[in-house]
């Protein structure tokens, strides 16, 4: 028997980050979860390649001197990348295309990133369960297999697993109201700006989000003093923005970004007359969307000082003073 295959750097990554990563209750991708996966996976490069229908192995294939074409499906390393983001399982695939050689390897592989890449993977029957697959490249696309003497491509997907599926934090904005009145005024305004079409999200990503989707988490906050009755809160945000394509998520980044600057105040209590402005709005449409987030926002709100409670004066005399 022999492993899935992994480069002494690759091994070396990996091991570091699990000694980083905290320990946590719940593992990311639970035995029926990354079983559903697993199936599911399989069913979509079948779906996607027919040739592989009955030929898609777990770890290796039955034997040594199995009829090409074939592909080997193999879970990987399952790290901890954040609060927002959970667990990321990866997904490898090796595809043998024997006599038909690597070149009909190569046009497999396309069709699968092509297929694959920030694609739902869904269940059949009852497990409506999807996992949006996300293509992380490979060091070596091309191996020769040094226990049959095959030669094969490889493929790696990644996808994100959070910590806790189904949690209130991770409800769209519309469903669940959120624990931060700034957050989730915010989220209300984000989804007035984009439209029905898109889901938006507070604090973590849900376990499916929308194939249109925004998360907003909260980064930070400050006072600055503002006079000497007067104050400033300020609150930083960090807004993730995923699309089935690049060139979707940037037009929703600049719409927001555009937004802040068109409407300086955003409602925090229409009734009480409560607002918060930006001070800060941009977008860095080359960051990672779903573990960086390619939104920086900055609110603030000016907030008069609570008056202090001081001895009150009775009474004043005054004693002139003669020469």
């Amino acid at each position: 028997m022999h492993e899935v295959e992994a480069t002494p750097d690759e091994n070396t990554e990996v091991e570091k980050s699990l000694a980083k990563q905290p320990q946590h209750a719940s593992a990311g991708c639970a035995k029926v979860a990354c079983r559903r996966m697993r199936q599911a996976f399989k069913q979509k490069l079948i779906d996607i390649v027919p040739a592989l229908q009955g030929r898609v192995y777990d770890v290796q294939p039955p034997s040594q001197t199995a009829e090409e074409p074939y592909a080997v499906m193999a879970l990987g390393e399952e790290i901890w990348k954040s609060s927002w983001a959970g667990y990321r399982q990866v997904v490898r695939i090796k595809l043998y295309a024997g006599q038909a050689g690597l070149a009909q390897a190569d046009v497999w592989a396309s069709a699968l990133i092509a297929g694959l890449h920030r694609e739902p993977v869904t269940g059949e029957g009852e497990d409506t369960s999807a996992f949006t697959a996300h293509y992380l490249g490979v060091r070596d696309a091309e191996k020769l297999d040094t226990v049959t003497g095959k030669a094969y491509r490889t493929l790696r997907f990644g996808v994100y697993v959070p910590e806790t599926e189904g949690s209130p934090a991770a409800a769209p904005a519309n469903g669940v109201a959120q624990p931060d009145e700034w957050l989730a005024a915010l989220t209300r305004w984000t989804q007035k700006q984009l439209g029905e079409t898109w889901s938006v999200y507070a604090d973590a990503w849900p376990a499916q989000p929308g194939r249109h989707a925004v998360l907003w988490r909260l980064s930070g906050c400050e006072t600055r003093m503002a006079g000497a009755s007067m104050y400033e809160l300020r609150k930083r945000f960090i807004g993730h923005v995923i699309a089935p394509d690049t060139a979707e998520e940037n037009r929703a980044a600049s719409v927001l970004v555009e937004g802040f600057g068109a409407q300086i105040q955003l409602p925090l209590d229409q009734e009480k007359g409560r607002y918060m402005s930006t001070a800060e709005a941009s977008a860095d449409l080359q960051a990672d969307a779903i573990l960086d987030g390619q939104l920086r926002l900055t609110l603030v709100q000016r907030r008069m000082r609570p008056a202090e409670e001081a001895a009150l004066i009775r009474r004043v005399e005054i004693h002139p003073i003669l020469k």
